[in-house]
């Protein structure tokens, strides 16, 4: 609306100005007692200005009924859920243009919040159903197996058994625990120790640990790290998501495939990546694999999902920038930069 409360009142003002002017010149024209003149021109003055005011009320009136019925339709719809309703500033007033911003800003915030709210419930929803699937499978294997081991009479094929029963129960403790260390990591619980931590021996260690692994599977391990290198991190967290790189690296590998573990200074910053020849990432899956209990089903092993979880919180707990790059059937690489 291109006009305004503002000029609606001037134009009234000068309309009445001008009217005002002429009625006293006639009144003081008029040959008649000076005194009577004067009540006379008092009593024009007040009945004129009652007019002007009266003529001003309806045309603001008109004026706010031009645009006000949208307003309150929009305001209907929005209050109704139609949160995508949005507030024209040209259909307000110059004077209340801040007003339609404003509104407009807090329609907006709305919906961003319950955007994430739906998504929180979803989330909520998804986790639940995966985490019951997640313990049904073992506990169901963990009952099979223990149900044929007290009928069974061989001793070797009870132990067997009881073997594969112990598999199944650290299967779910495994799952428990990383549960337990993505919800304390998410709430913000773990307090992280800061403190200058030398790469080489830390690397060199993890790869040690994971030797064992990788030679089941057939797979090549290699420390690339500069003996003096140094960053600031917590020591136990990054160890872990380095874990976590590691054994995803080793798993998703094929047999007689190489996985490098690298860190080089970068200005005030140090780059680690974890790179594989494994089998690779699907793109259409790339920017979901670091959610909790997201996994490529065209995988042929399959994890809990929430290594790649664990390692994105630790990640942004350092305040560290991360990325992956992966072709299927060349590799993976995921690389992140710490402070030094």
């Amino acid at each position: 609306m291109a006009h305004s409360l503002q000029r609606v009142g001037i134009g009234t003002l000068l309309l009445c100005g001008i009217g005002a002017v002429l009625l006293g010149l006639g009144v003081l024209l008029l040959d008649i007692a000076p005194g009577l003149r004067w009540l006379l021109l008092l009593l024009v003055g007040v009945l004129w200005t009652g007019l002007c005011l009266w003529h001003w009320r309806r045309r603001v009136r008109a004026y706010i009924e031009q645009w006000l019925p949208g307003v309150l339709e929009r305001l209907g719809r929005v209050s109704g859920g139609a949160l995508a309703v949005r507030f024209s500033e040209a259909e307000f007033p110059e004077e209340l243009r801040a007003l339609a911003a404003e509104l407009n800003r807090l329609t907006g915030a709305v919906e961003m919040q319950l955007s994430r709210v739906r998504t929180l419930e979803r989330s909520h929803t998804e986790l639940l159903g995966t985490l019951a699937h997640e313990l049904r499978n073992p506990l169901f294997l963990l009952r099979g197996s223990v149900e044929t081991a007290l009928d069974s009479s061989d001793p070797a094929q009870r132990e067997h058994l009881l073997q594969k029963s112990l598999q199944h129960i650290a299967r779910m403790e495994r799952l428990l625990e990383q549960l337990l260390e993505l919800s304390r990591l998410e709430s913000g619980t773990l307090p992280l120790r800061w403190r200058s931590i030398r790469l080489a021996p830390l690397c060199t260690e993890l790869c040690n640990h994971f030797s064992l692994l990788a030679a089941q599977h057939e797979v090549t391990l290699h420390v690339e790290v500069p003996e003096e290198l140094e960053v600031l991190a917590d020591r136990d967290r990054l160890e872990q998501a380095l874990a976590n790189l590691l054994e995803n690296a080793i798993k998703y590998n094929r047999p007689g495939g190489q996985v490098w573990l690298r860190a080089q200074p970068q200005e005030q910053y140090v780059l680690i990546s974890v790179e594989d020849t494994g089998i690779g990432i699907p793109p259409e899956h790339q920017e979901r694999v670091f959610e909790r209990f997201y996994r490529v089903r065209e995988r042929p092993v399959q994890g809990s999902g929430l290594g790649l979880a664990i390692v994105r919180h630790i990640l942004q707990a350092h305040g560290a920038r991360y990325e992956l790059q992966s072709q299927p059937g060349v590799g993976t690489v995921v690389r992140f930069w710490l402070r030094r």
